[in-house]
Protein backbone atom coordinates (compact mmCIF):
# COMPACT_ATOMS: atom_id res chain seq x y z
CA UNK A 1 0.00 0.00 0.00
CA UNK A 2 1.35 3.30 -0.96
CA UNK A 3 1.44 6.78 1.34
CA UNK A 4 -0.94 8.22 -1.53
CA UNK A 5 -3.68 5.54 -0.73
CA UNK A 6 -5.26 7.52 1.79
CA UNK A 7 -6.18 10.48 0.15
CA UNK A 8 -7.52 8.42 -2.75
CA UNK A 9 -9.50 6.68 -0.49
CA UNK A 10 -11.54 9.47 1.12
CA UNK A 11 -11.21 11.63 -2.87
CA UNK A 12 -14.42 8.80 -3.21
CA UNK A 13 -16.12 10.74 -0.83
CA UNK A 14 -17.28 13.72 -3.17
CA UNK A 15 -20.43 14.71 -1.39
CA UNK A 16 -23.05 14.02 1.27
CA UNK A 17 -25.72 11.36 0.90
CA UNK A 18 -29.20 12.19 -0.63
CA UNK A 19 -30.21 13.07 2.88
CA UNK A 20 -27.40 15.04 3.73
CA UNK A 21 -25.07 12.80 5.23
CA UNK A 22 -21.10 12.52 4.89
CA UNK A 23 -20.48 9.44 4.91
CA UNK A 24 -17.55 6.80 2.68
CA UNK A 25 -19.75 4.66 0.29
CA UNK A 26 -17.66 1.61 2.35
CA UNK A 27 -19.49 2.63 6.02
CA UNK A 28 -23.02 3.61 4.88
CA UNK A 29 -24.50 -0.05 5.66
CA UNK A 30 -22.74 -0.29 9.28
CA UNK A 31 -24.05 3.37 9.84
CA UNK A 32 -27.81 2.26 8.75
CA UNK A 33 -27.84 -0.84 11.36
CA UNK A 34 -25.89 0.20 13.92
CA UNK A 35 -26.75 2.83 16.60
CA UNK A 36 -23.94 5.98 17.23
CA UNK A 37 -24.63 9.14 18.05
CA UNK A 38 -21.79 10.73 15.32
CA UNK A 39 -22.27 13.58 13.78
CA UNK A 40 -22.52 13.54 9.98
CA UNK A 41 -24.01 16.51 8.69
CA UNK A 42 -20.60 18.05 8.58
CA UNK A 43 -17.44 16.94 6.19
CA UNK A 44 -15.79 13.80 7.56
CA UNK A 45 -11.82 15.00 8.90
CA UNK A 46 -9.77 11.74 8.00
CA UNK A 47 -6.31 13.84 8.29
CA UNK A 48 -5.15 17.64 9.06
CA UNK A 49 -2.06 18.82 7.21
CA UNK A 50 0.18 17.44 4.37
CA UNK A 51 -0.23 13.53 5.16
CA UNK A 52 1.42 12.83 1.61
CA UNK A 53 4.95 14.91 2.62
CA UNK A 54 4.77 15.76 6.43
CA UNK A 55 7.85 14.34 7.91
CA UNK A 56 6.12 13.62 11.82
CA UNK A 57 2.30 11.46 11.66
CA UNK A 58 0.43 12.11 14.64
CA UNK A 59 -1.96 9.51 15.47
CA UNK A 60 -5.14 11.06 16.87
CA UNK A 61 -8.72 9.56 17.59
CA UNK A 62 -11.72 11.07 15.55
CA UNK A 63 -12.69 13.84 14.22
CA UNK A 64 -14.11 16.58 16.67
CA UNK A 65 -17.63 18.00 16.69
CA UNK A 66 -18.55 21.15 18.80
CA UNK A 67 -22.45 22.32 18.15
CA UNK A 68 -21.06 25.66 18.08
CA UNK A 69 -17.82 25.92 16.92
CA UNK A 70 -18.08 22.88 14.28
CA UNK A 71 -21.42 24.66 12.32
CA UNK A 72 -19.15 28.04 12.45
CA UNK A 73 -16.41 26.46 10.57
CA UNK A 74 -19.28 25.01 7.63
CA UNK A 75 -21.22 28.47 7.86
CA UNK A 76 -21.67 27.96 3.71
CA UNK A 77 -21.53 25.98 0.50
CA UNK A 78 -18.44 27.54 -0.08
CA UNK A 79 -16.67 27.09 2.88
CA UNK A 80 -17.90 22.97 2.56
CA UNK A 81 -16.46 22.61 -0.92
CA UNK A 82 -12.86 24.27 0.25
CA UNK A 83 -12.60 22.31 3.11
CA UNK A 84 -13.35 19.25 1.08
CA UNK A 85 -10.84 20.05 -1.62
CA UNK A 86 -8.31 20.30 1.47
CA UNK A 87 -8.46 16.74 2.06
CA UNK A 88 -8.88 15.53 -1.76
CA UNK A 89 -5.65 17.71 -2.00
CA UNK A 90 -3.74 17.81 1.06
CA UNK A 91 -0.34 18.37 -0.90
CA UNK A 92 -1.94 21.69 -2.35
CA UNK A 93 -3.45 23.04 0.10
CA UNK A 94 -3.27 26.15 2.50
CA UNK A 95 -2.93 24.70 6.16
CA UNK A 96 -2.22 27.71 8.07
CA UNK A 97 -6.03 27.61 8.68
CA UNK A 98 -7.03 24.42 11.02
CA UNK A 99 -9.55 24.22 13.02
CA UNK A 100 -9.76 26.69 16.22
CA UNK A 101 -9.49 23.15 17.89
CA UNK A 102 -6.18 22.97 16.52
CA UNK A 103 -5.05 26.26 17.67
CA UNK A 104 -5.28 24.83 21.40
CA UNK A 105 -2.83 22.45 20.86
CA UNK A 106 0.76 22.13 21.17
CA UNK A 107 1.49 20.98 17.84
CA UNK A 108 -1.26 23.06 15.56
CA UNK A 109 1.87 25.31 14.20
CA UNK A 110 3.67 22.20 12.84
CA UNK A 111 0.47 21.39 10.92
CA UNK A 112 0.14 24.58 9.84
CA UNK A 113 3.67 24.50 8.64
CA UNK A 114 3.28 21.42 6.96
CA UNK A 115 5.60 19.75 8.83
CA UNK A 116 3.01 17.42 10.39
CA UNK A 117 -0.15 15.73 9.75
CA UNK A 118 -2.57 14.32 12.04
CA UNK A 119 -4.56 11.14 10.78
CA UNK A 120 -7.74 10.17 12.53
CA UNK A 121 -8.01 6.52 13.38
CA UNK A 122 -11.96 7.44 12.30
CA UNK A 123 -12.93 10.53 10.30
CA UNK A 124 -16.52 10.84 11.74
CA UNK A 125 -17.68 13.36 14.26
CA UNK A 126 -18.55 13.32 18.06
CA UNK A 127 -17.62 15.45 21.18
CA UNK A 128 -15.45 12.98 22.91
CA UNK A 129 -15.43 9.41 21.77
CA UNK A 130 -13.71 8.04 25.20
CA UNK A 131 -16.51 8.23 26.75
CA UNK A 132 -18.89 7.29 23.50
CA UNK A 133 -19.07 3.01 23.71
CA UNK A 134 -22.16 2.89 20.68
CA UNK A 135 -19.40 4.72 18.28
CA UNK A 136 -16.02 2.91 19.35
CA UNK A 137 -18.12 -0.81 18.91
CA UNK A 138 -18.86 1.29 15.49
CA UNK A 139 -15.58 2.43 14.37
CA UNK A 140 -14.21 -0.75 14.72
CA UNK A 141 -16.86 -2.56 11.80
CA UNK A 142 -16.15 0.28 9.53
CA UNK A 143 -14.42 -0.49 6.45
CA UNK A 144 -12.56 3.05 6.69
CA UNK A 145 -11.23 2.32 9.61
CA UNK A 146 -9.87 -0.92 8.84
CA UNK A 147 -7.98 0.71 6.00
CA UNK A 148 -6.49 3.51 8.02
CA UNK A 149 -4.90 0.89 9.78
CA UNK A 150 -4.16 -1.10 7.00
CA UNK A 151 -2.53 1.86 5.51
CA UNK A 152 -0.40 3.05 8.65
CA UNK A 153 1.13 -1.00 9.12
CA UNK A 154 2.04 -1.08 5.53
CA UNK A 155 3.27 2.32 4.50
CA UNK A 156 3.17 4.70 7.18
CA UNK A 157 5.63 1.57 10.20
CA UNK A 158 7.89 1.09 7.67
CA UNK A 159 8.99 4.60 6.89
CA UNK A 160 9.39 5.47 10.37
CA UNK A 161 11.78 2.48 10.36
CA UNK A 162 13.83 3.52 7.49
CA UNK A 163 13.90 7.12 9.33
CA UNK A 164 12.38 8.63 6.75
CA UNK A 165 9.44 9.84 9.33
CA UNK A 166 8.12 10.11 12.90
CA UNK A 167 5.40 8.58 14.31
CA UNK A 168 4.12 9.93 17.01
CA UNK A 169 1.82 7.55 19.09
CA UNK A 170 -1.08 9.85 20.36
CA UNK A 171 -4.04 7.87 20.60
CA UNK A 172 -2.79 4.16 19.69
CA UNK A 173 -5.31 2.54 21.89
CA UNK A 174 -7.86 3.37 18.88
CA UNK A 175 -5.34 2.27 15.83
CA UNK A 176 -4.62 -1.65 18.17
CA UNK A 177 -0.92 -0.59 17.99
CA UNK A 178 1.05 -3.45 19.40
CA UNK A 179 3.40 -3.13 22.47
CA UNK A 180 5.95 -4.56 19.35
CA UNK A 181 4.59 -1.79 17.12
CA UNK A 182 4.91 0.95 19.79
CA UNK A 183 8.54 -0.17 20.04
CA UNK A 184 9.73 -0.20 16.80
CA UNK A 185 12.05 2.51 14.92
CA UNK A 186 11.10 5.86 14.41
CA UNK A 187 7.79 5.70 16.64
CA UNK A 188 7.32 8.11 19.72
CA UNK A 189 4.74 7.04 22.28
CA UNK A 190 2.84 9.93 23.90
CA UNK A 191 2.54 8.73 27.84
CA UNK A 192 -0.86 10.88 27.90
CA UNK A 193 -2.74 9.79 24.83
CA UNK A 194 -6.18 11.15 25.75
CA UNK A 195 -4.93 14.94 26.65
CA UNK A 196 -5.33 17.42 23.73
CA UNK A 197 -1.54 18.25 24.18
CA UNK A 198 1.65 15.90 22.56
CA UNK A 199 3.87 14.80 25.91
CA UNK A 200 7.30 13.71 26.41
CA UNK A 201 9.01 11.90 24.25
CA UNK A 202 6.66 12.35 21.25
CA UNK A 203 6.85 16.29 21.66
CA UNK A 204 10.05 16.33 21.86
CA UNK A 205 10.42 13.85 18.54
CA UNK A 206 8.14 16.53 17.10
CA UNK A 207 10.21 19.78 17.36
CA UNK A 208 13.74 17.96 16.73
Amino acid sequence: MKRSDIVDYWAQLKAPTHDGMWVHPDDAPFFRSHRHSFNLQFPVSPYVGDILNAKAIILGANAGYSPTLTPSEFPDDAAVQSYVERVHKPNQADWGFVSVYYNDTNYGEYVAAGKAALINASPYRSPKISQEPDNQKLIELLPSTKMHRRWLRSSILPLAANGELKLIAKRFGLWKLTLEEKASPGVFVDKAPVSPLLTGAALSALKS
